[in-house]
């Protein structure tokens, strides 16, 4: 049926309500259609926003998290680094008492080293003179019953001089002829002497001698060879 028979048919009027509840009815579709899709887009929002919101949590606990780790990780650096220093230092420690306790052990427990005399140590050390040298040699005395030993040193320092093999008494050498190397303890003694060697002489061994007296009486001989670069320390 068209437009103009049916206006014909109901009336001017009932024509344009019938057209205005039709349109009633469409716009009041539309806006429950509308409503409806704003309801669920908006639940859709809250949804979303909730999950962003859980996100943002989740980030900002695992930054924090991340951060304490940082800072243990610090920390434990620091940690260990002080540790590496301290076990440094305690080793540094524990070679100097091992050191003066085997030094004090040979002087007063000889019962644990050997018996007899001995030269413990000699340090060479340049001076700033040309060719002159300060000699510092440690003697020890290793006898569960401690006397008094006495006896005079015989330094003879082998080297070679123009590539030739030569020997010097040290006597001959010293800077005071007069000084003598003579030892008299009980439990220790260092002996401290000044040479000047030769010009062209290169040194390479220093042989030591001697015969050792306690109670006026020989009680043995004693004989040791140090190399010279072996005793030589550097003047700081």
């Amino acid at each position: 049926m068209k437009l103009n028979e049916l206006r014909s048919e109901l009336g001017f009027i009932k024509y344009y309500l019938a057209i205005f509840f039709v349109l009633a009815c469409l716009f009041y579709a539309g806006h429950e259609f509308a409503d409806k899709k704003n309801h669920l887009l908006a639940a859709k929002i809250d949804v979303m926003q909730s999950s962003i919101n859980n996100l943002i949590s989740e980030n900002q606990a695992l930054n924090s998290e991340l951060n304490v780790k940082k800072i243990e990780l610090e920390v434990a650096s620091i940690a260990n680094e002080q540790a590496q220093l301290s076990y440094k230092e305690f080793m540094r420690k524990d070679a100097e008492l091992r050191e003066q306790i085997s030094f004090y052990q040979k002087v007063m427990a000889p019962e644990l080293t050997q018996d007899g005399f001995v030269v413990e140590s000699v340090e060479i050390l340049a001076t700033a003179s040309t060719n002159n040298y300060a000699i510092s040699i440690m003697m020890l005395q290793r006898e569960n019953i401690k006397a008094i030993i006495k006896g005079t040193l015989n330094i003879t320092l082998q080297g070679s001089q123009n590539t030739v093999p030569i020997k010097y008494d040290l006597r001959e050498i010293l800077d005071d002829k007069a000084e003598k190397m003579s030892f008299s303890f009980k439990y220790f003694q260092v002996l401290e002497l000044r040479v000047t060697l030769p010009e062209d002489f290169i040194p390479e061994q220093i042989e030591i001698k001697t015969d050792i007296y306690k109670y006026k009486r020989k009680r043995g001989s004693y004989t040791r060879t140090i190399e010279w670069d072996g005793a030589f320390s550097e003047s700081d």
